[in-house]
């Protein structure tokens, strides 16, 4: 796939444009644009954007005592989602910018649209990190890659959602998709197994993508009697930390609201070895309906 992408902005802004993708089964799921590939192609993308900000024409990243260093997210958003309206043979069309929103934060924002018409917009904040201890994922230091580019202070892009993502690391928030922060208690839970063959990346963590999967996982366990024509249009995952390989993860929900067309939820995932919370989620879908390739 090419990528063109411009050159860094003194304020450490850039933007990416890249060619249409014509979908087929890889990018599509039961009712329309699989939601699991998006976050991974995006991902792989932020990565990508990440290194040309960087001024690499591959992505490798280190810190000043040449110790590698890996993106690692903290916050994903994905609003206004239409999956539902993408079907085989569909023209999908991702355009991304990325800007240094701190000193160690980086955020993108890429909008998706099938055959010109929006069908979502995902924003991924990430920081780098690096392990203290080698393959020990419960080990992880904030870190600083050398040389970074220019930061200039009081950049308006994204700083929102960082907020939100700094507000949720901290535990510091009040009440978010009419769900408040004290009132967390769970009325449902389920054991999660990581499979480390199809839950992990390449750079040993459980990959942020898997989230989501393991989310919609849990939530069939829980409530299959909802059925299956349900498609996410928001979701929302605040990162705070990963397992090792053999972990296993707690998935409890927390708060839920039901329509007759649509349902929300928030759900926070804990650390079964130590019970340390690594995630809160929300998520919002609706009722989907399948679409004939046209």
């Amino acid at each position: 796939m090419a990528v063109a992408l411009t050159r860094p902005m003194p304020s450490g802004l850039l933007t990416d444009t890249l060619r249409p993708i014509t979908v087929g089964m890889p990018q599509l799921a039961l009712h329309g644009l699989s939601e699991i590939w998006l976050l991974k192609d995006c991902g792989h993308r932020h990565w990508l954007m990440l290194a040309e900000l960087f001024g690499q024409p591959l992505p490798d990243f280190r810190d000043g005592e040449g110790t590698t260093l890996y993106a690692t997210f903290t916050g994903l958003s994905l609003t206004g989602a239409r999956l539902d309206r993408v079907a085989e043979h569909d023209q999908l069309d991702i355009a991304g910018r990325i800007v240094r929103i701190s000193r160690t934060q980086y955020l993108s924002t890429q909008t998706v649209h099938a055959n010109g018409a929006p069908v979502g917009t995902v924003t991924l904040q990430s920081i780098f990190l690096k392990r203290a201890v080698a393959g020990d994922n419960h080990s992880v230091l904030r870190a600083v890659p050398h040389p970074a580019p220019l930061f200039v202070p009081g950049s308006p892009d994204g700083l929102p959602f960082a907020s939100l993502c700094q507000g949720f690391r901290r535990d510091n928030w009040e009440a978010h998709r009419d769900f408040r922060r004290e009132r967390r208690h769970p009325d449902g839970e389920i054991v999660v197994d990581p499979c480390p063959a199809a839950d992990f990346n390449g750079a040993g963590f459980l990959y942020f993508a898997s989230f989501p999967a393991i989310l919609d996982r849990a939530d069939w366990a829980l409530e299959r009697s909802a059925g299956a024509d349900w498609v996410t249009t928001d979701r929302e995952i605040f990162y705070y930390g990963n397992i090792n390989p053999g972990d296993r993860l707690i998935v409890r929900r927390c708060g839920a609201r039901d329509g007759a067309d649509r349902r929300t939820r928030w759900v926070d995932i804990l650390r079964e070895s130590d019970g340390k919370r690594i995630a809160d989620a929300f998520w919002t879908k609706a009722k989907g309906a399948r679409r004939s390739a046209g």
